[in-house]
């Protein structure tokens, strides 16, 4: 399965909450990002806004850049991830926001 990122939802990425994707960083390395929530936005005018939150990685962690995921179920993914404050647990959380 390949995803089409110009007509992607949130219903697209609920259901694999709590799976791991492949990311090879920039240097190289593999690295393991976790899909941890689905955030629902509001609608816009031409697609429905969410926002995809990814815990993992590497320390220091990955800069902001497009990356490609790897998912068992949704195949090959370019996604531009945001580096965000680690959450309480200390695991570096990372964003993608689709509006």
């Amino acid at each position: 399965m390949t995803l089409d990122l110009g007509t992607v939802t949130a219903d697209d990425f609920a259901p694999h909450v709590d799976s791991a994707f492949a990311v090879q960083s920039p240097a190289g390395d593999d690295v393991t990002l976790t899909l941890i929530d689905v955030c629902r936005g509001a609608g816009g005018p031409t697609r429905e806004q969410f926002t995809l939150t990814f815990v993992g990685g590497p320390n220091p962690p990955l800069r902001q850049s497009i990356l490609r995921l790897q998912h068992d179920a949704l195949g090959d993914l370019e996604l531009f991830l945001v580096p965000v404050a680690p959450g309480g647990d200390g695991r570096q959380r990372y964003e993608a926001v689709f509006a």
